[in-house]
């Protein structure tokens, strides 16, 4: 009778102990298969890594309360650039305006050094391999593919003024100019060019200088497709291309001339009535400033030109 007790004792104890082991084995499997956070990162990064980063992050609370403290979002989304290995940059930027060849430039191409820290390339650099010198240019424009603009004048782009890779296009950043100039997703550059080739009306100016203008996107050499089935049905589709560029109208003494006098780099001029020109507008076609009519085909456009005279 005087071992009940004890016995009573040691039973409780195994209990307990063998819930302990059920707990400690649940929190093993949940940690185990959901790799939560800080089973992830002493799993993926070495230990001196991690104290160089949450060194880092105490530096970062010095400014930042905890409120708006970063999180991946916020960090990639308002700081722009993308230094992750394994992303592939397949975007494409077009390179147009005052520019020797005007083309579409390839990110990847541009930064192909991606997987490192401080991937950059700097503008004059970017402008230099595309053939544009620091004294050929007076501006350059950023343009986003969800409609952002930024100009800066050739004074404010300094080696500070960098292209940084970006899961959508590029990322400008500069310490030279306000980070509300910081654009992000950048699939245009459009360059201002010191020199003004294009003469209309006896006005100088030039394409790079149009194409940061009012400008119009029109559709072209619109076509109906169509396939026919086994079955004897048939399917229709358009398809068209388009060119963005400057109404010739608003750019002529007389929006309403009789007829005006086009004339390209080889000398050669070609005389159209103002009802021929009347919705035509220069764009840059290619690698030639081309004076496009949007209801008649390619062959009909006039291209390489440097004066156009209103009559």
């Amino acid at each position: 009778m005087e071992n009940k007790p004890e016995k009573k004792s040691k039973r409780w104890v195994l209990y307990l102990v063998i819930a302990l082991v059920l707990v400690v084995g649940v929190v093993a499997l949940v940690l185990i298969t959901t790799r939560p956070m800080p089973v992830a990162l002493l799993s993926e990064y070495e230990k001196d890594v991690l104290w160089e980063e949450g060194e880092r992050m105490v530096a970062c609370g010095e400014c930042h309360s905890s409120e708006d403290f970063h999180t991946c979002s916020s960090c990639h989304d308002e700081h722009g650039a993308v230094e992750l290995s394994g992303i592939t940059f397949f975007e494409v930027v077009e390179l147009t305006g005052d520019v020797p060849d005007p083309a579409f430039v390839r990110v990847n191409e541009v930064l192909p050094d991606q997987e490192n820290a401080g991937t950059h390339i700097t503008v004059l650099d970017f402008l230099a391999q595309n053939g544009i010198e620091q004294d050929a240019f007076e501006s350059v424009t950023f343009m986003s593919s969800d409609g952002g603009r930024v100009t800066i004048e050739a004074q404010y782009i300094d080696e500070t003024a960098m292209l940084l890779p970006y899961v959508d296009g590029l990322r400008f950043v500069s310490e030279t100019v306000h980070v509300s100039t910081w654009l992000k997703g950048i699939s245009r550059i459009i360059v201002v060019g010191t020199e003004q080739p294009l003469l209309i009306d006896g006005k100088a100016t030039s394409i790079g200088r149009l194409l940061i203008g009012e400008t119009v996107r029109l559709t072209l050499e619109s076509t109906d497709v169509m396939l026919a089935n086994d079955a004897g049905g048939t399917s229709h589709a358009q398809v068209a291309n388009s060119v963005e560029g400057a109404l010739l109208a608003p750019l002529l003494s007389n929006p309403n001339p009789d007829s005006i006098i086009v004339t390209n780099r080889a000398g050669e001029t070609f005389e159209l009535s103002g009802e021929e020109a009347a919705n035509a507008a220069l764009a840059m076609v290619y690698d030639e400033i081309t004076l496009v009519f949007p209801e008649r085909g390619r062959s009909a456009w006039l291209t390489d030109i440097v004066g156009i005279e209103s009559h």
